[in-house]
């Protein structure tokens, strides 16, 4: 089990996986998972839930579910007519339910982990996350706007500062007390005035609703802090006129060479910030004092992705069809099918070979890599970081099962984009904060070259959940073609990958033309 859960929460995970699988189900659905947080006693969750208009007994007649008890095991019993829950394994979580918990510890996190996943944070999940399987409790009588509104404001998500022994900041005489208050409030002006930049090149540079967010939690999350402060003592120490520091000035601190280079000195100066109000918060308190300490090592995380987000968009801003070829019997055959994508509007051609010897494999590799240069092309290599460097490939993709993103930077050092592949909400939130490039958004559609079983479909609903996720460059994947590619545009992929739909077509040319005219389109009307 997570060990990030609190114990009410851990508790809640098993009865939920002991009510999908007393009904025969195999995935833990959000029905599960909201009905333990409120059989949960005395639990957060519970208590929220009842403010805002239900019971426990009301939200499980709502739902349809019985109720379920410890046993004397280890498991739990259902309170009802129903059969005790079997001696089996617990199903997995479904998805939604991995969403759910994944937003929790999103949540949890910006609070500082002080207690680690509540009930309260899992709730939250799965308002976010499961919001219309959510919907019969309105019915029944819970305002479901009101608990979301709880849910998001600081004093539910934020765990609430201590009150300070004796005055803020009191030290052995005035003067030193007014000169760290001078320290504290410059410290804090610098790291606002650096997550604001840096938030507004996310917001209306980069247009990436994900890293916006993120930015915009981190902000809240040092305002939130500085609370533990007398805001009137910082205020009334300032002395901007007078402070020696603003008249002293460096060449590097007036040149900006690139918009590149504005992120970097921000990031640097919000960091540099933390770490002052970490240092001399600990002689106002070390509880608080390790909230920034909290919030630097997270400031370096964003640091990273945004930076990344950067050099992904610069890469592959304009790259809206990739092919992916592979499986054809002759390297002839391979070259055709690759220069007809090309011409037919391919920004993008990933080889994908399964079952071929390694220098067979880096020998293709080679030839596709001089066509995409040619045609001033992308080239993506899949799974295999090692060949993609040997064969000065522009990409990796990797797939789940595949070498984590941090060990392919090893590999392929830093200018190559790393892409993954994700099929879910929690496994697009893990890529992007592993650092990936560009993402795969799928399976859309039954594949011709893969086999997926229905429940394995991500279908259309996360084609638009990765557009409220993330606007890091992604490709719609999985049995997307001529027949379908308007679906797909319209649940709003800009992106699309494709294997058979060009590489099995009768004249691949024509049917990359088709796609691309697709896309094209979209970017058109769209201005």
């Amino acid at each position: 089990m997570d060990e990030t859960l609190t114990p009410g929460a851990r508790r809640a995970m098993e009865r939920a996986g002991a009510r999908a699988r007393s009904r025969g189900a195999e995935t833990v659905g959000p029905d599960d998972l909201l009905a333990a947080l409120v059989d949960e006693p005395e639990s957060r969750a519970a208590e929220l839930v009842a403010e805002f208009g239900l019971d426990p007994q009301g939200v499980r007649e709502a739902l349809g579910v019985p109720r379920l008890v410890p046993d004397e095991g280890d498991g739990y019993d259902l309170l009802d007519e129903a059969a005790a829950a079997p001696a089996a394994p617990a199903p997995e979580p479904s998805r939604t339910v991995r969403a759910a918990v994944g937003e929790a510890r999103t949540r949890a996190r910006a609070s500082g982990w002080s207690a680690g996943v509540g009930t309260e944070h899992l709730l939250a999940g799965l308002l976010v996350e499961a919001a219309s399987a959510l919907e019969p409790l309105r019915g029944a009588g819970l305002d479901l706007d009101g608990l979301r509104d709880a849910l998001t404001r600081a004093e539910v998500d934020v765990e609430p500062l201590p009150p300070l022994e004796g005055p803020p900041l009191d030290l052995s005489d005035s003067t030193r007390t007014v000169d760290l208050a001078r320290v504290l409030d410059a410290s804090a002006n610098r790291a606002r005035e650096g997550l604001r930049v840096v938030e507004d090149y996310a917001r209306f540079v980069l247009d990436d609703p994900g890293l916006t967010r993120r930015l915009k939690e981190a902000r809240h999350r040092l305002a939130d802090a500085l609370r533990g402060f007398d805001p009137d003592l910082l205020l009334a120490a300032r002395d901007t006129r007078e402070d020696v520091g603003t008249h002293i000035m460096t060449h590097s601190e007036q040149v900006r060479e690139n918009p590149r280079a504005v992120l970097a000195a921000n990031f640097k100066r919000t960091g540099e910030a933390l770490r002052s109000l970490e240092e001399y918060g600990k002689l106002v308190d070390v509880w608080l004092a390790g909230r920034f300490e909290v919030l630097r090592y997270d400031v370096y995380t964003l640091e990273k992705l945004v930076m990344t987000a950067v050099v992904a968009y610069r890469s592959l801003a304009d790259c809206r069809l990739m092919v992916l070829v592979g499986g054809l019997p002759t390297l002839g055959d391979l070259t055709w099918i690759v220069g007809e994508a090309l011409a037919g509007g391919a920004d993008a051609i990933q080889l994908r070979e399964k079952g071929v010897p390694d220098r067979e494999l880096l020998t293709r590799a080679r030839e596709v890599r001089i066509l995409t240069a040619q045609a001033r092309a992308r080239f993506v290599m899949n799974d295999r970081p090692d060949l993609a460097r040997l064969a000065g490939a522009d990409a990796v993709h990797l797939g789940q099962e595949d070498v984590a993103v941090r060990d392919a930077r090893r590999i392929v050092g830093p200018n190559v984009v790393i892409g993954v592949s994700t099929h879910d909400r929690a496994q697009l939130d893990a890529a992007v904060l592993g650092g990936a490039g560009y993402l795969g958004v799928g399976p859309v559609f039954p594949s011709a070259t893969k086999d997926f079983a229905e429940p394995e479909l991500a279908g259309l609903a996360y084609v638009r959940d990765a557009v409220e996720a993330t606007n890091l460059p992604w490709f719609a994947i999985g049995g997307v073609g001529e027949a379908n590619v308007d679906r797909v545009l319209e649940a709003g992929a800009t992106r699309i990958a494709v294997s058979s739909a060009v590489v099995r077509a009768d004249r691949p040319r024509v049917a990359a033309a088709r796609l691309r005219a697709a896309l094209d389109g979209v970017d058109s009307e769209t201005g």
